[in-house]
């Protein structure tokens, strides 16, 4: 037999997330089929005497390997996760079904006992004796189970069956997806490239950098795509606050807050007192100024000013107040009614980019900070808002090109709830 809490694991996956990524491995594959064509226009133009010459077939014929080599593994992998789709599609509503019929059990057998939530388990219990002083407990009872046990026991082997069918379909295809991924990974050839030395190549050469500005307009070129765009989004706080409350308030000027940030905000407060608070608005005031030293900006907003802006602060909160914290704040901040969803998707990824570089810097200056933030942005693992008002990585938009989003609004994940510790 299986339980619900078996499957529970099922009734959290998103198969739409899956979908993302079999997605990008299809865009890769697009990719590489549309450079394959002008790889061998290089073959059949280029003429080289020389020394060079063998050297330079060698390279043209790695390339030739590499990119067949990419397009297999990727298109195998992207078919593999759509299967996956379909079996974590599948699975999801055989819960749901089991869900159903094990809720119309809990019906059944409520007025025997309360099935608090698990009535298999309650039905189990009901129609057997677990250990010897069970039928103390169910003294008296007896009739009462007698009358429904076939009904029961048929809903109670349904719920099962839809269980354990859901947990035989997920895992089955797990197995075959890890295996398919596994293979395809495997068939990759052993050519590894030096990060570090193509960017220092990237922004070396005259004039390359540009050719990746224009490469990234190539609708299978990388891009952030709907896995920040949907992720990164937090449910409205409908909710305003004055803040500070009194007596604050008689000596500083208040400011309406959304309710859940200034709930964090009192957090600081309580904590760490006045103090506190104005090493927190020093914080966001600096982080406009190295923003604008960094990245000088006439709009501030959904470019990469914006971008080390958002990073920055949510570093430098974090070094001073811890990752719970900040991560809790700033993402309340983002929790306006209404607020576009790329732009929503944008701050609160270059928020979690900001919090991650602070904790993997922790003895870092706040300058040495701002230093890696820096080439955070510059390296591309912030997103800012195309021309097109969708999300781009930093390093494939010139700022000028910047745009704005759509008014378009997404739903979003609950806020975070305070670590405590325990």
């Amino acid at each position: 037999m299986t339980f619900r809490d078996e499957v529970k694991f099922i009734e959290q996956m998103r198969p739409e997330m899956v979908d993302v990524a079999a997605e990008d491995c299809k865009r890769v594959v697009r990719l590489v089929d549309s450079a394959l064509p002008t790889l061998d226009e290089v073959k059949q133009k280029t003429e080289w005497s020389g020394e060079g010459k063998e050297l330079l077939d060698r390279r043209l014929r790695e390339a030739d390997t590499l990119l067949e080599a990419l397009r297999y593994g990727y298109d195998k992998a992207g078919r593999a996760l759509d299967d996956y789709v379909t079996a974590q599609t599948e699975a999801k509503r055989l819960v749901g079904e089991g869900v159903r019929v094990e809720n119309a059990l809990g019906e059944l057998i409520k007025h025997i006992e309360d099935p608090d939530g698990q009535p298999m388990k309650k039905w189990e219990d009901l129609r057997g004796t677990q250990n010897p002083f069970d039928w103390i407990g169910e003294w008296g009872e007896g009739d009462d189970i007698d009358k429904v046990r076939g009904e029961a026991d048929r809903l109670f082997n349904e719920a099962s069956d839809y269980y354990g069918r859901a947990k035989k379909t997920e895992g089955d295809s797990r197995g075959l997806v890890v295996a398919a991924l596994d293979s395809a990974r495997k068939n990759l050839p052993d050519f590894l490239a030096n990060s570090g030395n193509a960017q220092d190549i990237i922004y070396g050469t005259p004039g390359l950098q540009d050719e990746i500005y224009q490469a990234a307009k190539d609708p299978n070129a990388r891009r952030p795509g709907a896995a920040i765009l949907g992720e990164y989004q937090v449910e409205d706080d409908p909710n305003t606050k004055m803040f500070p409350d009194a007596p604050l308030s008689w000596f500083t000027d208040q400011k309406e807050l959304r309710e859940s940030e200034a709930r964090i905000l009192q957090e600081l407060q309580d904590q760490y007192g006045a103090l506190g608070l104005k090493k927190f608005e020093d914080i966001k005031n600096e982080a406009f100024a190295e923003a604008d030293r960094r990245f000088p900006s006439d709009d501030q907003n959904d470019d990469q000013n914006d971008a080390f802006r958002h990073a920055y602060w949510n570093a430098r909160l974090t070094q001073e107040f811890g990752e719970d914290w900040a991560k809790r704040f700033t993402t309340a901040h983002e929790s306006i009614p209404g607020n576009p969803a790329a732009r929503e998707a944008m701050d609160l990824h270059n928020n979690e980019v900001g919090r991650s570089v602070a904790t993997a810097n922790s003895g870092a200056s706040a300058e040495e900070l701002a230093n890696k933030i820096q080439e955070a942005v510059s390296r591309g693992r912030t997103v800012v808002i195309g021309s097109d008002g969708q999300l781009d990585y930093s390093d494939q938009v010139r700022p000028e090109d910047t745009g704005q989003p759509s008014d378009t609004t997404l739903p979003g994940h609950p806020q975070p709830g305070r670590n405590t510790g325990s």
